[in-house]
């Protein structure tokens, strides 16, 4: 990232802690062109609310510099739209189909077990299986290569929220058998490291000498991709099949945190595209 990028960076992520969790950090100052690129990044993160919230939150507990054509902007937003970022309650609901959250079909038929077994045994968590449920979400999402750092913020306030009704000695157990507790743990370093969790507020955390926290990298998108909109009936076919999408590679990222699932999600992508040649 560039020099002039990461005092940016370090106020988006200060503010969206702050609007998230209400965390009290120090705003850097910045010129009116940086502000309005925070406000870029936030948009294209999906985390306006969270931003807005943040900037509202810190210049309340310090004298946080914010120039007046960004305070106008921020006014316009809060009276324009009605957002709202509280955890919403969710509830597992049990179904009599198998359900299918990962790519591995493995990792489903062991999920299937885990959920059946839990429903019928005699203390019946729902709250741990819609956590489990949840964090499978959070990982997908990751790995998805999509915006994550909005699902990342609904989970941290979740885990606040419904810490206390969830067994964490189950999940324990439910994230070693799908080889799920690497990757659980960077998704936990995020919050630790970014947005001033304890790591006692997240159980299944587990801390190991390899652990590097300030080498972990939030993912934050910085700008946006322009999706080419030109109609295909338009296009002569050998560009339309040039112009078909190459499996994403990005989230060989996190291969050393979840292998099986990220080889799993690739090839199925490989197959998706030789599905669009086909049609």
């Amino acid at each position: 990232m560039r020099q002039n990028m990461q005092v940016v960076i370090r106020n988006f992520i200060k503010l969206l802690s702050a609007g998230a969790f209400h965390s009290n950090n120090e705003i850097e100052e910045m010129s009116e062109y940086k502000w309005n690129q925070l406000l870029y990044i936030a948009k294209i993160n999906n985390v306006d609310d969270f931003i807005t919230s943040g900037i509202i939150y810190s210049e309340k507990l310090s004298n946080a510099v914010i120039p007046s054509n960004i305070k106008e902007k921020i006014n316009n937003e809060i009276y324009n739209n009605e957002t709202t970022h509280a955890s919403q309650e969710y509830q597992y609901k049990p179904i009599n189909n198998s359900i299918k959250k990962f790519s591995n079909s493995y990792l489903n038929k062991k999920l299937n077990k885990i959920i059946f077994d839990e429903v019928h045994c005699i203390d019946t968590s729902v709250d741990t299986i819609t956590f489990l449920t949840k964090s499978i979400d959070n990982v997908n999402n990751l790995l998805s290569s999509k915006s994550y750092l909005r699902d990342l913020i609904m989970f941290g306030l979740y885990l606040r929220e419904y810490g206390n009704k969830i067994d964490f000695i189950k999940i324990e157990n439910w994230l070693s058998i799908l080889k799920m507790k690497k990757i659980m743990n960077l998704i936990a370093l995020y919050l630790i490291t970014y947005f001033n969790f304890d790591a006692e507020e997240i159980p299944f955390y587990t801390k190991s000498g390899k652990d590097k926290s300030p080498r972990i990298k939030l993912p934050i998108e910085t700008f946006q991709k322009i999706k080419d909109e030109t109609d295909d009936s338009t296009k002569e076919p050998n560009i339309i099949i040039y112009n078909i999408p190459k499996p994403s590679t990005s989230m060989f990222k996190y291969f050393s945190y979840y292998p099986i699932e990220t080889l799993s999600i690739y090839f199925t992508n490989i197959f998706k595209s030789l599905s669009n040649i086909e049609e």
